[in-house]
């Protein structure tokens, strides 16, 4: 019995042993994969976008090899030229020959030597067309005896992206830009040059403003009359004015007309513009123009007043002169796209209406709020293939330990054998020990 738990003690401290040696001298000093993150994109026109990553670890290597892959769906299908980083950071690379109007699927990936990695798929879409830009352009004042000094030029822009809007404003229309100036703008706004424009002696002049954002641009022209001298200015009450209120509707989930509705993937949705005239003259020439956000697919069917119209708002049309005291209801409809179209989290669809002459510009904004959730069990940017390589490594020490032991305890190397010829030779030298020793002790 005792034999045989000697036996058993041994032959599992040699497993042990085996095991500890082979792991350590079995699994690869530099078998860790890189890690690598996916930014949001930026700079996007009709035609190109900037993509943007993060090698965040180099994976116990000295370099790894970085570059993004994108297409029209997950399955991505082209990539960018590869770069070697030598240290962790951010990396870019501008995508071009892209469709416009188009919702394209990137990620970031790379390769130390030990397996490529790769981030999370983000999207982006790129600009429709020119009008997904628009301008307008006010002179304040507009009219008046000559000379009409200290004018300002007042542009506002809309569009769907944020970024730095170039201006150019010339005071008569002649060529030569009186201001050229850049600033940052969201996707509605306006700048106001101050007392740009001097106009001394009676005529009608025509300023120009051009605005350029993303790639896209686009200009607009107002009129400014200037009469005799020492004759008096037109009155307040001889002016017009113009307000807008827009408001948006659930239909799907029959909600009232809102400032802001939430909204799910495929809801339909229809949008309600109210424009009020006032003062003692009629506005003359009045457009009307929306910009849809992105998330939002156009399905048309205009009304004006409750009347059908074939116009497309998108584009902008005219409504003509609207007398004082009169209102305009417009509505359209759009419809919120499908669920792969957004990002996790929460969305704002916000979308501006423009109603502008060669007067005046005003807008106003609704919002669509579209919430996506992060699906259970998606894959994340947590890098896992150190520890898909350590229990890869551990097969083989586990292996080789079974092996031995199978080899140890086997009759046919006699292993169990030598163990119990040693464990008595080792008795039989004890036995003898303490025999001599009571021998000499009784001398």
């Amino acid at each position: 019995m005792k034999t045989n738990t000697f036996s058993k003690k041994l032959s599992c401290a040699i497993l042990c042993f085996c095991v500890c040696v082979f792991s350590f001298i079995s699994l690869p000093a530099n078998a860790e994969t890189a890690s690598v993150i996916t930014h949001p994109s930026a700079d996007i026109t009709l035609n190109s976008a900037v993509v943007s990553g993060e090698l965040s670890n180099l994976g116990a290597k000295d370099s790894a090899n970085v570059w993004f892959e994108y297409g029209l769906t997950t399955t991505y299908g082209s990539k960018t030229n590869s770069q070697t980083m030598n240290r962790i950071g951010t990396f870019q690379a501008t995508l071009s020959n892209l469709q416009s109007c188009t919702l394209y699927h990137y990620r970031a990936a790379a390769d130390n030597g030990n397996g490529v990695v790769y981030g999370i798929d983000r999207t982006f879409t790129t600009l429709c067309s020119s009008n997904d830009f628009s301008i307008s352009l006010e002179a304040i004042p507009y009219s008046g005896p000559a000379p009409l000094n200290n004018v300002d030029l007042k542009v506002t822009v809309a569009g769907k992206e944020a970024g730095d809007v170039r201006y150019w404003l010339d005071c008569e229309n002649n060529g030569s830009w009186e201001k050229q100036v850049s600033v940052y703008q969201g996707p509605s706004g306006s700048y106001t040059a101050d007392n740009l424009c001097n106009y001394p002696t009676a005529g009608v002049y025509t300023a120009k403003a051009r605005a350029e954002r993303l790639g896209l641009s686009a200009e607009a022209t107002a009129v400014i009359t200037v009469g005799q001298a020492n004759q008096p200015t037109p009155s307040p009450s001889g002016q017009y004015t113009l307000s807008v209120q827009k408001n948006v509707q659930n239909i799907t989930k029959g909600t009232g007309f809102e400032d802001a509705v939430t909204a799910d993937f495929g809801d339909e949705i229809i949008y309600k513009i109210v424009i009020v005239s006032s003062g003692q003259v009629s506005a003359p020439a009045v457009y009307v123009k929306d910009v849809l956000p992105s998330g939002l697919i156009y399905l048309g069917n205009v009304t004006v007043d409750g009347v059908s119209n074939n116009q497309n708002i998108l584009e902008g049309f005219l409504l003509g002169d609207i007398p004082s005291g009169v209102t305009k209801t417009i509505t359209y409809r759009a419809k919120v796209r499908e669920k792969e179209f957004f990002n996790v989290g929460t969305n704002n669809l916000i979308n501006s209406v423009l109603v502008y002459n060669t007067g005046l510009a005003i807008s106003d904004t609704a919002k669509v709020v579209v919430a996506k959730s992060a699906v259970a069990g998606a894959a994340t940017e947590v890098n896992t293939g150190f520890m898909n390589s350590l229990f890869q490594s551990l097969l083989l020490p586990l292996g080789l330990a079974g092996l031995l032991l199978f080899i140890f305890k086997s009759p046919l190397i006699g292993f169990d054998r030598w163990l119990v010829l040693r464990k008595n030779e080792i008795d039989d030298f004890r036995a003898k020990s303490r025999f001599q020793s009571l021998i000499k002790k009784r001398k």
